[in-house]
C-alpha cells in the first residue's frame, strides 16, 4: 500500500500545502490547487490503496490557515468515506 506522509511543520500558510501535496504525491503540473483539482486526483489519478498520514496537524492556527488546510484535509476524509478500500486515513 502505497503511504504519503504530511507533517504540518514542513509549510508555514496553507497554500504551501497544495504544492506540498503536488510534490509529495508527484502530482501533474496541471494540478489547479484547490479543492476541486484535489478531489480529481484523488479519485481517478494517484495509485491506490494508500494510506495517507497527517503528523501535527492539532496545532493552534489562524483562522485562514485553519479555513483552508480544513477544506484541504476534507477532501481526503471524503474520499476515504466515498471509497474506504482505496484511502485510508491517520492522523498522529
Amino acid at each position: 500500500m502505497k503511504r504519503y506522509i504530511f507533517i504540518r511543520e514542513e509549510f508555514d500558510w496553507a497554500e504551501e500545502f497544495y504544492l506540498l501535496i503536488k510534490k509529495k504525491m508527484n502530482l501533474p503540473e496541471y494540478f489547479g490547487c484547490n479543492a476541486d483539482a484535489l478531489w480529481d486526483v484523488l479519485t481517478g489519478y494517484i495509485e491506490t490503496p494508500c494510506e495517507i498520514v497527517f503528523i501535527g496537524f492539532n496545532k493552534q492556527e489562524n483562522e485562514y490557515n485553519k479555513n483552508l488546510i480544513n477544506r484541504i484535509i476534507s477532501c481526503f476524509k471524503n474520499a476515504e468515506k466515498e471509497y474506504p478500500n482505496k484511502f485510508k486515513i491517520v492522523f498522529s
